[in-house]
């Protein structure tokens, strides 16, 4: 695949001031620098996030404004909305919310280390894994996956996503995570898996097919409050690790040369953003499914949002987050009922797909 070959030299063009302009803000004796043109477009994400969630948990055969599902949050809801929004809105409001931001900020990680844009979950066959290890359960959970069935259908595509992952960084290392193999690897993971996954779709009968597809495809309608938990848990602590490794994370987009010219180990930092990627995408996946290219979109619209020469971990999870909660509220309001939001975002994704891929060769050809 061309696409795939060595990435191109990345010739940014000529920001506007406004966009280059870094403040230093120093608190408790420590300082860090800001840019304020980035903090602006990710507040602006943040906010309309927290828009697009109280929509989606207004929208229901009972409907509520904005307003009112702000006022039920805080506890002035009457006993009939209270069920209806605590019981039955607020976790697939919430599992949108957090499978999003999960998907988004994985997507920057792995397109940060291997320096390129179709580097995501999607494609090094992260979410494959998971899919597999989920149509095993949901297809032959009463037969030979039973004790898969026992640790539940998202524990075992966790499991799944998380296998394949260290397949892919075992058969990735050589002294060292060059990010051709990984990427290359990562494919030929992927395809192997969606073989695997047809065949077991061949094996199962039609009602045990017809639930699998619709988890593949991904989907968040009827999401409970399991579902919310194991992204919300996992989540935390990574966005405080990538906070705290944003500085070597910017580095490392440069290439080994200047990590190792800055005095920053490669290797070992390539390594943890890499495990908290995985281990977000697999837990994201374990909540709601693939859901397609959420993890290649967010972070190659918030880069060009922030007009950054790299994706930001944290915008690209409030982009995520956006993309999941507008794609939902679509399939509920325009699109036919019983659509997943899985379809939405395929729908997005594939002709960005193809706009990506033009323009990587455009690049690569110049």
């Amino acid at each position: 695949m061309t696409a795939l070959a060595d990435p191109p030299e990345h010739k940014p063009a000529p920001l506007p001031a406004r966009h280059l302009r870094r403040t230093t803000v120093r608190v408790a004796g420590g300082s860090f620098i800001v840019r304020p043109w980035a903090t602006g477009v990710g507040l602006v994400l943040a906010a309309l996030a927290v828009v697009l969630f109280a929509v989606s948990i207004g929208t229901s055969d009972f409907p509520m404004s904005p307003i009112d599902v702000g006022r039920i949050l805080l506890g002035g809801g009457t006993r009939a909305e209270n069920v209806v929004v605590f019981d039955t809105q607020l976790p697939i409001g919430l599992v949108s919310l957090l499978v999003g931001m999960g998907l988004g900020m994985s997507g920057a990680l792995t397109q940060v280390i291997a320096r390129n844009p179709l580097a995501t979950p999607d494609m090094l066959g992260i979410t494959s894994g998971a899919s597999a290890a989920a149509v095993a359960v949901i297809a032959f959970g009463s037969t030979w996956a039973s004790w898969l069935a026992d640790l539940g259908l998202a524990v075992a595509a966790m499991l799944g996503g998380l296998l394949t992952a260290t397949a892919m960084y075992v058969l990735t290392w050589r002294k060292g995570i060059d990010p051709i193999r990984l990427v290359l690897v990562g494919v030929a993971l992927t395809w192997g898996l969606q073989a695997v996954i047809a065949y077991l779709l061949t094996r199962a009968n039609v009602d045990q097919v017809q639930r699998a597809q619709l988890w593949i495809v991904g989907s968040v309608s009827g999401a409970g409050w399991k579902a919310v938990w194991p992204p919300l848990i996992v989540l935390i602590p990574a966005i405080l690790i990538v906070l705290a490794q944003s500085r070597n994370l910017s580095i490392l987009s440069l290439g080994e040369d200047v990590c190792r010219g800055l005095g920053i180990r490669a290797n070992p930092v390539s390594a943890l953003i890499l495990i908290v990627a995985v281990i977000v995408a697999a837990v994201s996946v374990s909540s709601a499914g693939p859901i397609a290219f959420v993890a290649l979109l967010a972070p190659q619209i918030a880069m060009r949002l922030t007009r950054a020469e790299v994706p930001g971990p944290i915008t690209a999870g409030l982009t995520g987050a956006c993309l999941v909660l507008g794609g939902d509220l679509l399939c509920r309001t325009v699109l036919p009922a019983g659509l997943p939001v899985g379809v939405v975002t395929a729908g997005i994704g594939g002709p960005a797909l193809i706009y990506l891929m033009v323009q990587i060769n455009r690049k690569a050809s110049v």
